[in-house]
Order: C-alpha cells, then sequence, then structure tokens
C-alpha cells in the first residue's frame, strides 16, 4: 500500500506548538534515522521522535527535531529500523504463560514422545515435588485427542502427573492421579465437563472441560511468591514480543487475584494489564444461573473496588470474563446443528455453559455496572447467543459506550458477523489459528457439516462489515509472537514452513489491517486510545522497535521480524541486546 511522508495537517499544529516550547524544555531523547509509523489517523511515516517525561512532544521530520535537542539530550540513532506504536494483546493469560517459562511447558513440541521426554526430564528433575504439573501439549499428537493414562504411567509411576492441554480445555492424568482423587468407572461425569472413558467405562485418561476440576483439590497450589514471579516473567515474555498492554483473560483462582493485587501497587510495573474477572461460581462448572446473576455482578463490583484502591496506574480491573461455551476438538463448542459423526451421538451439538435467559440478565447487569463483557465464544451457537445477550444489554441500558469483546470466533455465522459493528462489539482475534492445521484437519472440519467450513476462522468478513478487530494470541495457548500471527492474517498458511495452501483465501488481512489491530483497535478496547496506540504529540511514549517493516519484505518474512528494544512512557523496558 501507498504511504505518506507527512508531517502536514495532521501534525503540522501540535509540531508548531510543541517547537515554540522546546528551548525551555528539552526532549530527554531523540530517535532519529529510522522509519516511523505513528499509526495516527492520516497513517503518517516519522523519521523522528521526541520524549520528554515519558510523554511524546515531537513527530516529523529529522531537522525539525533540531529545536528539541539540549545540553542533556540523549540522541539515538535508529540506523535504519522501525518504529511502530506498541502492541496490546487483548487475550492472554500472563501468570499461567510465565509457569510455562519457570515450570514444565509443553508449548510447541510436535511429537507425544517429545511430550513424554519433557515429562519424563522435569519428573526426574524434581524428585521432592509430590506432584507433576505441567501445561502446553497438543491435542492433535494423540489419536482422538484421547491421550492415555498409561502412557504417562510409564514414565511417572511413583507420583500423580496433571497436565493440561494448550487450549485448556482438556486434561490428561496417569493412574497415581486417578487414585489419588478416587475417579474410577463410577465417577459420573461432572456438569458441563466430560471422562473420556475406554469400553469398560473406565477413565483414559483424558479429561474434558469441568471434569479437570475433579483434580483441583489435588493440584498443589504456587505460593503467591511463586505465582508473582510467573506474572513477571509472562510480563517479560510480552515485552520481547513488543507488547506493552495485555487484557488478561480470566483470574483463574484466588493465588493468581493476590499476585495481581500485590502487582497493582507497582507504579513501575513495565506493562500496562486488564485483568479479566471470573465469577467464582464460573472457576470450575461455569453455572452462573438467572437466580445468582446479581449476586454475582455484586461481588465482582466489590472486587473491582479493591483493584481500584490498590492500582498504582498501570493495573485494572474492569472486565469479566464469561465462557459461553468450550471447543471444537472435544466436540464442547456449542452449535446451532449437529456435529457430524461425533462419539456422542448424532444428535449432540454442544452445550453452552449457562443458559440463554442467564447469559442476558448477567451481560446486562455487568453491563449496568460498567464493566466491560469479554466472553469466549467459538462454535456459531455460542456467538449468537453472545450477541443475543449483548443486544438485550444495549435494548435494556440504552445509549452508552460500549467496549466488549468477543474471542475465539472459530466457526461464526454470516448473519451474526454482521451484528457486531451495530452492537460495538470488536472482534478478538487468534490470526494464528487462521491457517489448515492438524486441528482443522483432523479435530474440527470431519465433525463439522462441510457448509460450515468456509465460516471457519473469518476475518476479513468482519472488517468489511465495519467490525473492530482486536488481536489477541491466547498465550499460553500458542506463542504471543504478534508477527507470526500477522503472517498467518496476511497469507492463511503455515508461518513455519511457509507451506500449504492458502486457507479460505477471502478471509485474509492486509498488514494494515493487524497493525490496526494490534495498536489503536487494543488500545480502544482497554479504553487507552487517547494516551497510548498511535505515536502523537501529547501520547505517552509507548512504543516499540523492530529489526524489519512488514509493509515492504515479503509476507513469508513477517514471522522473522524480531523486537529490538520495548518502551513504556518512554522507559526503555526491553532491550534484545541485554
Amino acid at each position: 500500500m501507498n504511504r505518506i511522508l507527512s508531517y502536514g495537517a495532521s501534525l503540522g499544529l501540535a509540531l508548531s506548538s510543541s517547537v515554540a516550547i522546546s528551548a525551555e524544555k528539552p526532549a530527554d531523547y531523540v530517535l532519529t534515522g529510522g522509519t516511523v509509523y505513528t499509526v495516527d489517523k492520516g497513517n503518517s511515516v516519522a523519521e523522528a521522535i521526541a520524549v520528554r517525561a515519558g510523554e511524546i512532544v515531537y513527530v516529523g521530520g529529522a531537522a525539525g527535531v533540531a529545536g528539541f535537542i539540549g545540553p542533556d539530550t540523549e540522541q539515538r540513532d535508529l540506523n535504519g529500523l522501525i518504529v511502530f506504536p506498541g502492541f496490546t494483546d487483548s487475550h492472554a493469560h500472563l501468570p499461567d504463560g510465565g509457569g510455562t517459562i519457570l515450570g514444565l511447558g509443553l508449548a510447541g513440541l510436535t511429537s507425544a514422545e517429545a511430550v513424554l521426554d519433557a515429562v519424563k526430564v522435569y519428573a526426574d528433575a524434581n524428585p521432592d515435588l509430590p506432584v507433576i504439573v505441567g501445561a502446553g501439549w497438543e491435542l492433535s499428537l494423540f489419536d482422538e485427542a484421547n491421550p492415555q493414562k498409561e502412557l504417562l504411567d510409564e514414565i511417572v509411576k511413583d507420583r500423580p502427573v496433571f497436565l493440561s492441554a494448550a487450549d485448556g480445555h482438556n486434561g490428561w492424568v496417569n493412574t497415581a492421579m486417578l487414585e489419588l482423587a478416587g475417579v474410577t468407572a463410577e465417577t459420573a461425569d461432572p456438569e458441563n465437563g466430560r471422562i473420556e472413558r475406554d469400553d469398560n467405562g473406565s477413565p483414559t485418561g483424558t479429561f474434558r472441560e469441568a471434569a479437570m476440576g475433579l483434580f483441583a483439590a489435588y493440584i498443589p497450589q504456587p505460593s503467591i511468591e511463586q505465582v508473582s514471579e510467573n506474572l513477571r516473567a509472562g510480563i517479560g515474555y510480552q515485552l520481547h514480543n513488543g507488547i506493552t498492554a495485555t487484557i488478561d483473560a480470566a483470574i483463574m483462582n484466588d493465588v493468581n487475584e493476590e499476585a495481581y493485587l500485590k502487582a497493582a501497587s507497582d507504579k513501575n510495573l513495565p506493562q500496562r494489564v486488564r485483568i479479566s474477572l471470573l465469577a467464582a461460581e464460573e472457576m470450575v462448572t461455569s453455572n452462573i444461573t438467572e437466580e445468582n446473576a446479581l449476586d454475582a455482578v455484586t461481588r465482582l463490583e466489590a472486587r473491582r473496588e479493591t483493584y481500584r484502591a490498590a492500582s498504582a496506574g498501570r493495573i485494572n480491573a474492569e472486565a469479566v470474563k464469561i465462557f459461553v461455551d468450550g471447543v471444537p476438538e472435544n466436540h464442547t463448542a456449542a452449535m446451532l446443528e449437529p456435529y457430524v459423526g461425533a462419539p456422542l451421538g448424532p444428535d449432540h451439538r454442544g452445550e453452552p455453559n449457562l443458559s440463554e435467559a442467564a447469559l442476558k440478565k448477567y451481560v446486562t447487569a455487568l453491563e449496568a455496572s460498567d464493566f466491560q463483557v469479554h466472553m469466549h465464544a467459538i462454535g456459531d451457537r455460542a456467538v449468537r447467543m453472545a450477541l443475543d445477550a449483548l443486544e438485550t444489554a444495549k435494548d435494556t441500558n440504552g445509549d452508552r459506550t460500549r467496549r466488549h469483546q468477543i474471542a475465539h470466533l472459530e466457526i461464526v455465522q454470516p448473519e451474526d458477523i454482521a451484528r457486531f459493528a451495530p452492537l460495538g462489539v470488536s472482534a478478538d482475534m487468534q490470526s494464528l489459528w487462521h491457517y489448515r492445521d492438524a486441528y482443522i484437519t483432523d479435530l474440527t472440519e470431519p465433525f463439522l457439516a462441510e457448509k460450515l467450513h468456509r465460516w471457519l476462522y473469518p476475518a476479513r468478513s468482519f472488517k468489511n462489515a465495519g467490525a473492530r478487530l482486536v488481536w489477541g494470541s491466547d498465550w499460553p495457548v500458542s506463542t504471543s509472537d504478534p508477527f507470526d500471527s500477522m503472517e498467518v492474517a496476511v497469507l492463511r498458511r503455515d508461518p513455519y514452513t511457509d507451506e500449504g495452501e492458502t486457507w479460505n483465501e477471502v478471509e485474509t488481512l492486509t498488514v494494515d489491517d493487524m497493525i490496526h489491530a494490534l495498536t489503536m483497535g487494543g488500545a480502544y478496547l482497554m479504553g487507552q486510545e487517547g494516551i497510548r496506540g498511535s505515536i502523537e504529540v501529547g501520547k505517552r511514549a509507548d512504543f516499540i522497535v523492530i529489526d524489519a517493516d512488514p509493509y515492504k519484505i515479503d509476507p513469508s518474512a513477517i514471522s522473522d521480524i524480531s523486537v529490538v528494544e520495548t518502551y513504556v512512557d518512554g522507559q526503555r523496558v526491553y532491550s534484545s541486546a541485554e
């Protein structure tokens, strides 16, 4: 696309004003010698920026920045590097992601043997751990996404093992864990959960959705100190990916909440974070009902006030997460029509985690209390339910600024895509998943009516319908490297092999679509578009420096882009050189 090197109408007044005061107040530092994509309303491209006290005081040509240079101003030469506003990850799990860095993380392993080897190495290296806990294995590595307990028994016989899958909706245990929890063939499936069983009715070792809660009491909870370390590690990982702000998609337990409250008081926290509270009733069974919805909102209001009192400004708890359904790989995503050939019978179409009436009442009450509603909805029935609830809230609560989002959006009917813009709902895309991998070819398409294949992971259709696009990684379900996701969004194929078909080409996005989703889209979702999301005079200096220009390189090389530096409030919080 053509981008204009412009310092005119969109920037001129701000520049003139800044130049007039620059002699009295020089900048702390200036950056020159690179290309600065401002992502302002005019999509201006600049050559230099100046920063004072964490605020951007100049954006424009290299000659004009001279007026902001004083005797103590640091001058940094970018040597041809590229600058963008800091990115927002609108859907991630920071303590959980950090835990995979510091603990037993299985993400990225490409075979069942590699997963088992990693578990054995970790167990052997930690002989004093009473229970082995890990996360990140891929469902597609095992037949029918159903790994057996015997595989774990062979490598860890003396201690219980619990491993959550990369998607967070499936768990895998060994025999020792079954025995510890007292789970047998006689154990009933819990509400909103399923125990996979062999021909004799005995558990195979795989547990779906709420069935994982059968082991919750037997998994040692990490200390506040450990979770705080995980949180810091998670933030560090995000910073190295150029992510200056994150919406944590769900606070899953009390320990995570305490760690976040502790971090909230740190005025120098190197990232901006919005956390999505999860009502206590939802933590295992998602059993919000019409009867308890208002009580749940009242408790959430009290928790939000606790964060408001504790926060030094970079953490807030203004969102609430709702899991409307599960995932298609285990046939718990809620569908309008039955799955095809699913093992649970010809009429099985997945069940939502709460009734339509309960969801409408809950969402309406949350919005009336000024919460941002953050919904997980994957199946087309779940997406429709989410939109119906938001429409009810709009009809009930009247005109107001709405910054709600629906995440994942794997199977969406075209008539529902058209509803996002009128309802002011952001489409939160995990675009790294938008290609035809084993999750699609083996675990999804075979179980869906062929007419739905066209509407798997729509993207451009949302843009064409006027919906606001935002990007979320869902890390640690998958990497939070935004350039991997950008490449998939543009090419709709595997970013790591650069092979395979361009899948559903009509749903490709442009680099510019993704840049706006990562910057102004995410900033708007967090209510921070007035202070960040673009590089403009008067905004906070949240920006990143990268080593290649995604607009100019071959799209197949976008996933190779690396972040060189990350800045928040003008402070360098990550450097690849350090």
